[in-house]
C-alpha cells in the first residue's frame, strides 16, 4: 500500500516536493529534514523505516509510510592527532576503514571480517563494541536531535551511544558516529564472538517512541 494522497501531499509540502512517489522515500539532505520529516510522521501517525545502505538494499517503505534514507549522510573526517574518525551513517564502512588506515590508524575493536556496509548499519546492527564509540548523534521520534560524546574521554551519565548500540534503529534515527582511533600496528584484541543486535526492553522502546513510528526492517 502506498502513501495516501494527503500524507503525501504534507510531507512534499514540508520538506519541499521531494519525496519520491515509486517507494514514499525521503533522501535528506541534512538534519533539519530528517526532523522535520520524523515530527511530521508523529503527527500524521505515519510509519517509518530508516535506510543507510546503498539504493536496492531490501529495505523499502512500510505500508502507508515514509522510508528516510541516508544516502547523503555518507562524509568521513579522520582526526589522526586526536584519534577519532566522525563518519555519516551512510558512509561506507570500508571507506572508513581505508582512510583510517591511510593515517596508520584503525578503528577500535572493528572486526575483520565480513561487516554491515555503511556506518548506521554497522551501529544499529551492534557490530562494533561499546568501546569503539566515542560519540553518536541521533534523531528521536519527537524530532530531537541528540549529540553524545565525540571527544577522547568517556563521561559519566546516560549512556545514550551504548543503548542505541545493537537497537536496530528502533530508538531513534542515527545520524553521524565517531569512532575511536588506534595505531594499527598496536591494535587490542577483538572478541571472536561480535557484538549482535541488543534485546530491547519494551519499556525501553515505548519510552524513546512510544507512536511506533520506527518499525525494524522486514
Amino acid at each position: 500500500m502506498t502513501l495516501d494522497s494527503a500524507t503525501f501531499g504534507r510531507f512534499n509540502d514540508a520538506l519541499g516536493a521531494v519525496l519520491s512517489g515509486a517507494e514514499s522515500a525521503v533522501t535528506p539532505t541534512d538534519r533539519d529534514m530528517i526532523a522535520t520529516a520524523v515530527r511530521l510522521a508523529a503527527e500524521t501517525s505515519t510509519t517509518l523505516a530508516v535506510r543507510s545502505a546503498a539504493p536496492g538494499s531490501s529495505v523499502k517503505a512500510p505500508s502507508n509510510g515514509v522510508l528516510i534514507s541516508l544516502d547523503k549522510f555518507n562524509a568521513i573526517e579522520v582526526r589522526a592527532a586526536s584519534l577519532l574518525a566522525r563518519a555519516g551513517a551512510g558512509a561506507s564502512v570500508a571507506t572508513v576503514q581505508q582512510r583510517v588506515a591511510s593515517e596508520g590508524l584503525a578503528v577500535v575493536g572493528l572486526g575483520s571480517g565480513p561487516l554491515p556496509a555503511t556506518v548506521g548499519a554497522l551501529v544499529a546492527a551492534g557490530a562494533v563494541p561499546r568501546r569503539s564509540l566515542a560519540g553518536v548523534e541521533a534523531v528521536l521520534t519527537t524530532g530531537e536531535l541528540i549529540t553524545f560524546g565525540g571527544v577522547l574521554k568517556d563521561v559519566v551519565g546516560y549512556d545514550v551511544p551504548a543503548l542505541l548500540l545493537g537497537s536496530m534503529g528502533r530508538l531513534g534515527i542515527i545520524t553521524e558516529v565517531t569512532f575511536r582511533l588506534e595505531p594499527a600496528k598496536a591494535r587490542t584484541t577483538t572478541p571472536s564472538g561480535a557484538p549482535g543486535a541488543a534485546t530491547l526492553d519494551p519499556v525501553l522502546v515505548r519510552a524513546f517512541d512510544p507512536l511506533q513510528l520506527l518499525r525494524p526492517p522486514a
